[in-house]
This record gives structure tokens, sequence and C-alpha cells, in this order.
């Protein structure tokens, strides 16, 4: 049982709330509130493979179709296996990054907003982290409160908040200003 829920890569909060539904389903559920549809969805989307090319994936679609890791071998890694693996190319980061950024632009709520830019500045400290090279132009400064920024999300999975502060820490250390985590 342990090994599967590992593989579905949900959060301590998560699985809590599946529990609470199993053990009460009489009761009527609480919505989540903001930061639990933040990580909820951003583990939605992380567990998508990037699509072959800017076919549009919203919160709807991602909600709808739930997880396409069954399918790996026809649709490739998921967002989350790009982000993660020190091999993939610095191309391919930027391709995760422009598909946030398109997914960004077309948010409906400030939550669907955060979690995409969330992704996006995954996809930048990825490739600092793993290739030392730079995909945006945000000066280091504003980049490494960016990152910090986002580490310190409470709905951020903590392999992305070691990324962030990674990326963070390699901005900070080029302007001199160090953001802690604290």
């Amino acid at each position: 049982m342990a090994k599967e829920s590992e593989r579905l890569h949900l959060s301590d909060g998560q699985k809590s709330r599946l529990l609470g539904f199993a053990l009460d389903a009489d009761k009527p559920t609480v919505p989540p509130d903001e930061n639990e549809q933040r990580g909820d969805l951003l583990y939605d989307l992380l567990r998508c493979p990037l699509p072959v090319r800017e076919a549009p994936c919203n919160a709807d679609v991602l909600a709808a179709n739930g997880s396409h890791s069954g399918l790996r071998s026809v649709f490739g890694p998921s967002i989350r296996e790009l982000l993660q693996d020190p091999k993939t190319d610095v191309a391919m980061l930027q391709r995760v990054k422009e598909y946030a950024k398109t997914l960004g632009r077309n948010a409906g709520s400030d939550v669907e907003k955060d979690v995409f830019l969330a992704v996006y500045f995954a996809a930048i400290a990825a490739a600092m982290v793993f290739h030392g090279e730079r995909i945006t132009e945000h000066v280091n400064a504003d980049l490494a409160r960016f990152l910090m920024s986002y580490a310190r999300a409470i709905w951020m999975p903590p392999n992305l908040v070691e990324l962030f502060v990674k990326a963070g820490e390699r901005s900070a250390d080029s302007t001199g200003v160090m953001h802690t985590l604290g």
C-alpha cells in the first residue's frame, strides 16, 4: 500500500483528505481552501505530460482527465519527471516554461495563475540547477526572490521546494543578496 500511495505523488494533506472522505462519507464536505486548491491543481498538472505542441490544457481538463501516467510511453514523461530529471535538456525545460506561461495567460483564477507560475519558475530553476543555464530575462535579485517565495509556499511539493531553494541560492550568490527560507 505504501508503494502505491507514493506512486500517486499525493501530499500528506491530500492523503488525509481522501481518508476523511472515506471515513465520513455521510457528512457534507468542506470545500478546500485556496492553498489546498493550489496543491491539488499543481499535483494534477505535474502528472500530465507536456503536450506534443501547445495543445491547450486548462484546470478543467486536468481535473477531468486526472493522471496520464498509464500512457507514459505514448505521451512521454510527465511534467514532474521533466522538472526533476537532470538529464532533461534545456530546450525541453524551455518548452515546459513556455507551456506554463501560455496556461498562465489563460488562467481563470488567482489559484490557477499561482500554479502555472510555479511550474514556469520550476522550469527556470531546473535549467539553472541541472545545467547552469538561464532561460529567463529576470534579473538575479528578482529571480532569487520569486524562487524563494515559491520554496516557502505551503502547497509546494518537497521535491520542488528543494529545486527552488537550490536555484534561489544560485541566483542570490550572483547578486550578493541572500533570501533565506525562514
